[in-house]
This record gives structure tokens, sequence and C-alpha cells, in this order.
């Protein structure tokens, strides 16, 4: 995961791209709306499979994005994209911001109006969308710590430190922001002692 794979960005390119022409030829959506459009229903399908677990799971992300991504190539009839779908979820999952280029801005409007709107702690702590939130947006752990206190809860013990584990949570981040797992991508180089220079 977290390798950019050329052949499968051209696929996804191609399926947002027949996606958002569909959207379009609907009329009901200006130009500059549909990626929020395909955001808000990648987003459906990230709440449907997180919500209720636990602690955020790479996993159903991956299965939500494969889901995502099969009802687009039903939707535009790309049905020889289906074999991929997989390799495109982990595409998506590692990159979103080349597919959603407001990535961050929609993901944290979205999760903040949800803390804002919803007074039931529980169904805070089990969203799928909080969950999604605290594995990609940096801040957002402090953000529902703020919530809960809003609410007269003490958070930071019960709720906030399960939500994601901690190297989880950075490399969700850092796939976000396009940089490669810690550790991933970068030679270890071991220190030598050379001779110095004859001058």
């Amino acid at each position: 995961m977290y390798v950019h794979d050329a052949i499968t960005h051209s696929r996804l390119s191609d399926l947002f791209d027949m996606a958002e022409e569909r959207i379009l030829s609907r009329g009901c959506y200006s130009p500059d709306a549909v990626e929020q459009v395909l955001f808000d229903r990648y987003m459906e399908f990230v709440s449907a499979y997180l919500s209720g677990c636990n602690q955020y799971l790479v996993t159903e992300e991956r299965c939500a994005g494969e889901s995502f991504i099969y009802e687009l190539c039903q939707w535009v009839g790309a049905k020889t994209l289906l074999r991929h779908s997989y390799n495109m979820a982990e595409q998506l999952m590692s990159q979103p911001w080349f597919y959603f280029p407001n990535f961050e801005h929609m993901a944290t409007a979205k999760y903040l109006d949800l803390l804002n709107t919803v007074d039931d702690v529980e169904r805070l702590r089990f969203s799928g969308l909080v969950l999604f939130a605290v594995a990609h947006i940096p801040g957002a752990r402090s953000d529902m710590r703020r919530a809960l206190r809003r609410r007269g809860i003490d958070g930071g013990e019960r709720y906030v430190p399960t939500l994601v584990a901690d190297e989880t949570m950075s490399q969700r981040i850092r796939a976000v922001k396009g940089l490669p797992p810690v550790g991933k991508g970068r030679k270890r180089v071991r220190k030598t002692k050379l001779k110095p220079l004859a001058e």
C-alpha cells in the first residue's frame, strides 16, 4: 500500500472523468460541485463500513473504497475496470488528494459539522465519519476532545485514545499528504568513515 502506480492512476482518472461527465449530463450540478458530489458518495460508503467499529480499521476503509469504485464502474458502464477495483481502492486510499483535490477541506468540514450538530456522545464515538476523520485529519482527536468537553464529558481517557492507533493515524495522515509511511521509501544509509580527501 501507499505506492503510486501509474496504470492504476490512469484507470482511476478515467473512472472519475466518466463519473463526472455523467453527473454533469444530468444538469443538476455545476462543474465546480461535482467533486463534492463524488466525495459525499465516497463518505457514505466509508461511514457505512466504519460505523459501529471500536476503532478505525484500514481494511474497512479499503472495503468502502472498493464498493465505491464498484458502484461507479457499474454506473458509468466501465465493467472492464471491475477486476482492478482492489488496486484502485488502495490507490484512492493512499492518495485521495489526487482524486479529490479539496480532500482535507471537505473531510474537515464534514467532520466538524457532525461534531457541532450531533449531541449523542455514543453516536459520535461509533460514527464512521468520526473514525475516518481521526485517522486522516491532523488535530481531529483534539476536536473530538473539545466537542466532548462542551457536552460536559471528559473524553480524553474513555474515548479519544481508542478511536485510532497512533501508528495508524500517523500512516494515514502521511498518506493524505502524499508522503510514504515512516521508514518506507527511504534507504537506510550506514555511516561509513572515509579517508580525508588528498589535497
